[in-house]
């Protein structure tokens, strides 16, 4: 029988699709259905290896409490991984962000406090550490700077492409949030002679040295440059305006029938952009869908022209 023990054993080994309707004459692009994880995103991998990690490394004890800071995908997949293995689970977000999620986390059995929205994700991060230092037996997983966040995805996101493309796969686009699933991939990918392309606001594009700045893509762009995460870890970055998400987003729905989310719309309009150069990235190209479509469809459906 093939059953699993419960969902933890359902994170990862997503499948990959072509995209040929999408695909630019001559070109492939590929997408790795990451939104198929237990809680709709490709966070439960970094969610599962971080988790994991503190309770090797003694940090996580039973009936401990986990404690993060979120936008929204990240927080929703601690909540459901760490309340399925028995922890409190305690998370900080800015006030306006993801009101979706947020509804989906307290259901799920997570304590919510909301920060500022003036202090943005590093006054989320900030109080999150600050619940950590005051909570009894809390660990604060720190995705941003947690190395176990780039570990998870170098052992299965990474692996998984190598493994499904028989290595053929030449470039890998990867939206960048927390900057695990990039970090991971170039570990384990680019010493193969693969490329590994960032995605990242055009509106706040810290990673190629501009400012940051409010955009309209959950999931990524945090606002900073993640300490797990160097520019040089990449072979290039591009950034991708909020509307070209957005109907990059609307195209998989209706020329592949796959219900995604804006970050998989920016990393489907980098993969498109690759395609269409002169001359094209060549070779296979691998973009990473992280997010569904459940929580943002009502933020991209308000657009009149969809």
């Amino acid at each position: 029988m093939r059953i699993a023990s419960d969902i933890t054993w359902l994170v990862g080994d997503t499948p990959l699709v072509d995209l040929a309707a999408l695909s630019p004459e001559g070109s492939r692009i590929v997408g790795k259905l990451d939104a198929w994880n237990p809680s709709g995103s490709n966070k439960d991998r970094a969610a599962l290896g971080m988790i994991r990690h503190a309770e090797q490394s003694g940090f996580l004890r039973p009936g401990g409490t986990i404690v993060e800071c979120s936008s929204g995908d990240l927080g929703l997949a601690i909540a459901t991984i760490g309340r399925k293995l028995g922890y409190r689970v305690v998370l900080t977000m800015p006030h306006d962000l993801a009101p979706a999620h947020r509804r989906l986390m307290e259901a799920i059995g997570a304590e919510v406090e909301l920060t500022p929205d003036a202090d943005g994700m590093r006054g989320a991060m900030a109080r999150a550490e600050d619940l950590a230092r005051t909570i009894t037996d809390a660990v604060c997983l720190q995705a941003f700077s947690n190395r176990s966040n780039a570990k998870a995805h170098a052992d299965t996101t990474a692996r998984e492409i190598w493994r499904d493309t028989d290595g053929t796969v030449a470039t890998v686009v990867v939206p960048v949030g927390t900057g695990g699933a990039a970090a991971g991939c170039a570990q384990f990918l680019r010493p193969l002679g693969v490329r590994i392309v960032g995605v990242e606001p055009a509106a706040s594009p810290v990673l190629s040295g501009g400012a940051p700045g409010a955009h309209g893509i959950p999931g990524i762009g945090a606002g900073f440059v993640p300490d797990i995460l160097s520019p040089h870890d990449l072979d290039e970055i591009l950034t991708v305006a909020d509307e070209q998400a957005l109907a990059a987003t609307r195209r998989l729905m209706r020329e592949e029938s796959l219900l995604l989310g804006p970050a998989s719309g920016a990393a489907i309009h980098a993969a498109i952009e690759l395609a269409t150069r002169k001359p094209p990235v060549g070779g296979t190209i691998v973009a990473i869908l992280p997010d569904a479509a459940d929580r943002t469809v009502e933020h991209w459906m308000q657009d009149p022209n969809r």
